[in-house]
């Protein structure tokens, strides 16, 4: 294992440019173009929708959060060189959190494994061990035995401390918050095209501007009135299953954050002014001490700012497109593959 995420197998084989991803994604639908036309799908992100819907109940029993996003992370892998048209999605899911537990060292043992996924999908995931068996090997050969992930809580929780200990002194609300904004990362691209610190960055940034009990909401004009829950005891070995829920699926989630990306009390978007403080002095700080303090933060910082705005702009649509999910479609949509292609034995 590498002691840092630069030197880490991640860094070097699995990170990706967006242009990358789309390259990557297109030779593999032209590739497969004849099963794809003849099985269409859901959008990809209602599909990690329901398989994060799905896995939440698979890990009912005591798993470390960690182990669920790790799980996350190698289904966005194996779905880099297998369509979804020509797997069984229950199986991958199922196989892909016994391999996590073990690399998280959390461990279930196979038949326990088996025997859960077999109660909640009896239809789709056969009885034999050997299967799992069969696929933990596909996905340790497809990552090519890569199976350490770094993830961004680690940079979240170093953060949240006093200002004089280089944290952000951050609310326990404001930690909560953006512990579930990462949480809902591991639906898009992010955990594939940017360093776990900038999406940790991008969270608690989101976190402190929208935050109900933060001053920074008393401040901007037109933002609509958003109770936000957060994420309770928020740690990485936090066994119980709200430790991984997100905010998506909230109505007006992505008007929440459109409201608060695009509007501040000096009238310029936020994220622009922590663009601009690198540049010249001169900016006008805006209504919120804590704010100020992030900004300034980015500002002498390493950071790509144009990362953290790529990665919030992946959020908003994740959230715009949660709106339109339905678990029902994207169930069906998935049977029908299973069992026109035969995968469910």
């Amino acid at each position: 294992m590498a002691a840092n995420y630069w030197t880490s197998t991640q860094r070097q084989f699995w990170h990706f440019t967006p242009s990358q991803l789309v390259s990557i994604r297109s030779a593999l639908a032209a590739q497969h173009a004849a099963v794809i036309n003849q099985y269409p799908t859901s959008d990809p992100r209602h599909i990690l929708i329901f398989l994060k819907d799905q896995l939440l109940r698979l890990s009912r029993r005591q798993s470390r959060q960690q182990c669920l996003a790790t799980t996350l992370v190698y289904i966005h892998r194996y779905l880099l060189t297998h369509p979804l048209q020509t797997i069984n999605p229950y199986l991958l899911l199922t196989t892909a959190f016994y391999l996590a537990s073990k690399t998280e060292e959390s461990p279930h043992h196979i038949r326990a494994v088996l025997g859960e996924a077999r109660q909640f999908w009896p239809e789709f995931v056969p009885g034999d061990v050997s299967r799992i068996g069969e696929m933990e090997f596909s996905l340790i050969s497809e990552m090519r035995s890569q199976l350490i992930i770094w993830h961004p809580y680690r940079t979240l929780i170093e953060l949240k401390g006093p200002e004089k200990e280089g944290g952000l002194e951050l609310s326990n609300d404001e930690v909560g918050t953006a512990w579930s904004i990462i949480n809902d990362s591991y639906l898009t691209d992010l955990p594939l095209t940017c360093a776990p610190h900038t999406i940790a960055i991008m969270a608690i940034f989101l976190a402190v501007a929208f935050q109900p009990t933060n001053k920074v909401t008393a401040g901007v004009s037109g933002l609509p009135t958003f109770q936000i829950p957060s994420t309770p005891n928020p740690t990485i070995n936090n066994t119980s299953p709200a430790s991984f829920q997100g905010l998506g699926g909230r109505q007006g989630m992505s008007a929440v954050i459109n409201g608060v990306m695009n509007s501040s009390a000096s009238g310029r978007p936020i994220v622009n002014a922590a663009t601009d403080s690198k540049m010249k002095s001169n900016t006008k700080p805006v209504p919120s001490e804590k704010m100020q303090r992030i900004i300034h933060f980015l500002a002498e910082s390493s950071i790509d700012l144009e990362q953290i705005i790529s990665a919030t702009q992946q959020i908003v649509s994740l959230y715009e497109v949660w709106e339109s999910y339905s678990e029902k479609a994207v169930k069906e949509s998935l049977a029908r593959v299973i069992r026109g292609r035969g995968l469910d034995k």
